[in-house]
């Protein structure tokens, strides 16, 4: 028997690069499979084969034409590589637009025969107004609504081939040489999509929700957890990483939301064969989900508020001997803190009791929808675990006794919540006797009522959700799982503002917003009483003037508003650029002794590529122009290459282009740079076909120079024109929306405090709620908008230098504004659920403190509107919102005491301490008041956000300080470096050794160290909630250097 072989030595280089290996290819088979992404490849490869193979059906010209290449390029852009909805809708637009653009392209080769043989001039005219005539068309359309992209590009597409060619009159193969390889380009992509892999949309649908509910459970989990732990003291690294994570994760959930929300959109003009119908799925998919992420939301707020409470570190004074004077004196710095410990340790079990129950709830939410809409499996919970498997039935009862548990768990949590934290005020540590435990409203009161009522409606949320799953397995069980087809409700008003040319494209919000507002009541009535008012001096006027001058007026004012409609019209300043640029490739086709030259050499492709270079601004059609260079390059070598490697073979051809259609279109559907894959596989299929075909005599070589320099041409002129006929920048429209955004927000400020006026009680108006969520849609829109533009401001050239410093300022304001719009969307939802003791019973008496807190924060935001659009620099005092909103609360405070000791005269003369506490704490934690507190909670962080925007607003524009007798302007780096250096705080502020009390070590409200805190772990944390945290700790600083001086005094 042979010994066995011994194990060769492993280096420690093989091991390093076996496990690079390892490393690259699970990173590569991870990347492959996402989305069905080999899936979709194979049925958009598939497609375009097809198409070529019947292009390259010998003696094809005699029925299709030489246009053959118009099927590949429908292929390319109504790809089967989706969901059957998207593409039956692409599709009908792609005919449909063919349809428009072949009978307009016939209407003017037909007229201008009429007069070819008179008039060559005017011939040429007539086919000239109609190509303007259709760029115009496509431009404005293109624009205004982006939906029907596809329909004006098809359109335009014929236009430009047909009247651009030397045809002189309209024949049988005219309008066939367009139809026949479109329609059959469509007919190939709706078999392959429906025959293979088939995509319906109410699978999708019900695949999306389930995994936003999924990331809204993992988000609540985790927010509960981070929110005790910051405020009981636990591991200072987790806890950063954690709401650095949580911060990540707000990024990733709105994202799958506003997925649903498209996927929802999509399968609304769908055709679904399904047992219930995609649009009842609504309550769920719609407004169930937007309602708990919202909540979601609030409550990592509150986490970010717990972070902002980290404050300085308790420590012995000089020589370890405490005294009850200088406990006293620390006393005021740290009260807060105990009760933040006394309240948590109270409330972390009803917490933790309520979010398991709604973590559960909404797992059985999922499992309802799964069932409902036959899902063939649930999505993987985290990376490691594997789909399980839809449930194959649900009794009702079950579903009925999980809504009765949840509807117990609610109310359990209201008692459990409120009696716990009337314990933490009654009951005293036997070593904190001398320390009243004040559940009055302040600071720390706001944070747990903030918590507590955000949850608690989460909940409330997701029993709502619960119920509606109920619905529709009882739907579904009285159908008998008998499948049937639902016929799309459709409401072309929604469905032409709900979406985009292309999903990476500038405007790519929720663009039905802007569609249209109600306006102001009192503004009309005062408008309207303007025009009674003048009409009768009208009348007068007109009967003294003759019936010449009358006509002339009207004619002026007509005139006056046609003008003011082009000026304040994009849309009609990018059709005119977009003809323009047009016609400034195409005018060689239009003289008569060059069309034959513009033919031959084949410059109708020169203003095709303008077509899908020109983009809405400067950095996009320059970023547009360079992906699509490069894809031309390669794809135009390609198709080339496929020519010339068999003399141009047939087989040859199809085989070549089957394997450069693969990684084209992993990078159109897998990437984002769709358009280089687009562009690549139309130029190697338009070089090839078009030689094979011989649609202009000439050979492969001369068809690729030909393609590789119109690319050239047409995208130097699309540059061309943006840069110089009146430019659109990223960087003005991004101070636009920004500027539109703080207009929103002031409108929804407007809202929340209305009733500051008077003393009438108007805080529960269904018209103020719809008005504030119109200003709160349009408000989300402008800033999704500003983010697009902001990936743009890096791609355009600018002469004063690099704009990546403003670029992050820029970044933080929006992250800034966000947090304004869900603080203040909190606010309301919390006021329309539970309503506001505070302003129902008390308004008449602090309606001045709100008005003085509404008046200041709506200043602060017109000041900084200003400043976007004005570039002037801010004043050099501003009100002060904290202050303002800190004398409502003592004002409140000082309410609630008087009725306290009221209360207590009028009842017998009881002296027990303890039972006058508990008294207080009962009627302060009314349901009403945890909901003021939870506003107030909510409305002191929106006053925070407020200051760091009005700190943004400075670095960018300047402020009229004089600092060492110059004004104060901005500098990006210096105040870069002092966002970062907050951070630093390293010093005992009571270490008599000392330099400062400028620094300072810092802790959580429950007592960690800061300091113990790796900058790494620092390094995620948004930049604005950093300085608000360092903001409260220099406050705090700054109260202990005052102790401080007047101990020494005294």
């Amino acid at each position: 028997m042979a010994p066995p072989k011994k194990k060769q030595p492993v280096s420690i280089w093989d091991a390093i690069w076996h496990d690079k290996i390892a490393k690259l290819q699970k990173a590569f088979w991870t990347e492959i499979t996402r989305d069905n992404l080999p899936r979709r490849i194979f049925k958009c490869v598939l497609a375009t084969f097809i198409t070529v193979i019947i292009m390259l059906i010998p003696n094809i010209t005699s029925v299709y034409g030489k246009a053959g290449y118009l099927a590949c390029i429908t292929s390319v852009f109504g790809h089967p590589g989706r969901r059957l909805g998207g593409m039956v809708e692409a599709l009908t637009m792609a005919t449909v637009g063919t349809a428009i653009g072949v009978a307009w392209a016939s209407l003017g080769t037909y007229l201008s025969s009429l007069v070819h043989d008179t008039n060559l001039a005017a011939a040429m005219g007539i086919k000239a107004v109609f190509v303007i005539i259709a760029a115009f068309i496509h431009g404005y359309v293109r624009l205004s609504t982006p939906r029907l992209f596809l329909m004006v590009l098809l359109m335009i597409i014929p236009v430009l081939i047909g009247l651009t060619s030397p045809a002189v009159k309209v024949s049988y193969t005219f309008p066939t040489q367009f139809f026949y390889p479109i329609l059959t380009s469509v007919g190939v992509m709706l078999l392959v999509n429906v025959s293979i892999f088939p995509e319906f949309g109410s699978t999708q649908l019900c695949m999306a929700t389930i995994e936003t509910l999924q990331e809204v459970q993992k988000m609540q989990k985790a927010a509960a957890e981070l929110f005790i732990a910051f405020s009981v003291g636990k591991d200072p690294e987790q806890c950063v990483a954690g709401l650095r994570d949580l911060t990540d994760m707000k990024a990733k959930l709105r994202a799958k939301v506003a997925a649903t929300k498209a996927v929802y959109t999509e399968c609304s003009f769908e055709l679904a064969y399904s047992v219930l119908a995609p649009r009842e799925l609504k309550h769920i998919s719609r407004k169930g989900i937007k309602n708990i992420t919202g909540k979601t939301f609030s409550l990592v707020g509150a986490c970010e508020s717990a972070y902002a409470l980290m404050g300085i570190e308790l420590r012995a004074p000089p020589g370890g001997k405490y005294d009850i004077n200088w406990y006293k004196s620390q006393r005021e710095e740290s009260a807060d803190e105990e009760l933040l410990k006394a309240l948590l340790i109270r409330v972390e079990a009803p917490l933790r009791q309520l979010q398991a129950a709604t973590s559960r709830a909404l797992d059985i939410v999922s499992a309802c929808v799964a069932y409902s809409y036959d899902t063939p499996s649930l999505p993987a919970v985290g990376k490691a675990s594997s789909r399980a498997r839809k449930p194959t039935g649900i009794p009702l009862p079950e579903v009925d006794v999980h809504i009765e548990w949840l509807e117990a768990a609610i109310e359990e949590f209201g008692r459990t919540s409120t009696a716990a934290l009337e314990i933490a005020a009654v009951l005293q540590e036997p070593h904190h006797n001398d320390v009243d435990v004040d559940l009055m409203p302040r600071e720390e009161v706001f944070l747990i009522s903030s918590f507590v009522m955000n949850l608690r409606q989460s909940a409330t949320h997701a029993l709502e959700m619960l119920r509606q799953s109920r619905t529709l397995v009882e739907a579904r069980e009285d159908r008998k799982g008998r499948k049937s087809i639902h016929f799309p409700r459709i409401k072309i008003r929604k469905w032409l503002f709900s979406g985009t040319e292309e999903p990476d494209t500038v405007r790519v919000t929720e663009r039905e917003t802007f569609a249209r507002e109600p306006g102001n009541e009192s503004r009309e009535h005062l408008v309207d009483s303007r025009r009674r008012t003048k009409r009768p001096r009208y009348r007068r006027s007109r009967a003294a003037g003759s019936e010449i001058a009358r006509k002339w007026r009207k004619l002026r004012w007509m005139l006056g508003k046609v003008l003011d409609w082009v000026a304040g019209s994009d849309a009609f300043l990018y059709a005119f650029k977009f003809t323009f640029g047009v016609m400034l490739v195409t005018w060689p086709a239009f003289v008569h002794g060059w069309v034959q030259w513009f033919y031959l050499n084949r410059g109708v492709w020169a203003p095709l590529i303008f077509v899908l270079v020109f983009e809405n601004a400067v950095g996009s059609t320059i970023w547009i122009f360079f992906l699509r260079t490069a894809g031309t390059i390669v794809g135009s070598a390609w198709g080339y290459a496929a020519y010339q490697s068999r003399n141009g073979n047939e087989f040859t051809i199809a085989a070549m282009l089957l394997v450069g259609t693969i990684p084209n279109y992993y990078v159109q559907l897998g990437t984002k740079y769709q358009k280089a894959g687009m562009v690549c596989t139309i130029s190697m299929c338009v070089v090839a076909l078009s030689t094979h075909l011989q649609t202009v005599p000439g050979t492969s070589e001369e068809n690729f120079y030909k393609r590789v320099v119109t690319m050239l041409i047409g995208g130097a002129v699309a540059t061309l024109v943006q840069l110089v006929l009146f430019p659109v920048k990223a960087r003005v429209h991004l101070k636009d929306y920004l500027a539109s955004a703080i207009v929103q927000i002031n409108k929804m400020e407007s809202c929340i405090a209305s009733g500051v006026d008077d003393t009438r009680n108007i805080v529960a108006s269904p018209a103020l709620f719809k008005r504030f969520a119109i200003a709160q849609k349009k408000a989300t829109a402008c800033l999704s908008t500003a983010e697009a533009f902001l990936v743009f401001t890096k791609q355009e050239p600018r002469l004063k230098g690099n704009f990546a410093p403003q670029a992050v300022v820029y970044k933080e304001i929006i992250f800034v504004l966000r947090q304004i719009v869900d603080r203040m969307e909190n606010m309301v939802q919390l006021r329309q659920a539970y309503g506001s003791a505070v302003l129902e019973e008390y308004n008449s008496r602090v309606y001045n403190y709100r008005r003085a807190v509404a008046a200041a924060i709506t200043l602060t935001l017109t000041v900084v509107h200003e400043a976007l659009t004005t570039k002037l620099p801010l004043p050099q005092f501003l009100p002060s919102a904290r202050l303002a909103h800190l004398r409502m609360v003592l004002r409140v405070r000082q309410i609630l005491l008087e009725e306290n000791t009221n209360e207590d005269v009028s009842h017998s003369n009881i002296d027990s301490r303890t039972s006058d506490t508990a008294e207080a704490a009962r009627h302060a934690l009314r349901l009403k008041f945890l909901s003021w507190n939870a506003s107030s909670a909510a409305l002191e962080e929106c006053i925070e956000y407020l200051e760091e925007l009005v700190d943004l607003a400075k670095t960018l524009v300047g402020a009229n300080e004089f600092r060492s007798g110059i004004l104060n302007r901005p500098r990006y780096k210096a105040d870069l470096e002092k966002m970062r250096s907050t951070r630093n705080l390293t010093r005992d502020p009571l270490d008599p050794n000392a330099a400062s009390l400028d620094n300072a070590d810092t802790v959580t409200a429950s007592g960690f160290s800061l300091s113990g805190v790796s900058q790494q772990a620092l390094e995620g944390m948004p930049d604005s909630l950093t300085r608000i945290q360092s903001r409260r700790m220099e406050a705090r600083l700054e109260r202990r250097r005052t102790i401080t001086q007047l101990d020494a005094i005294h």
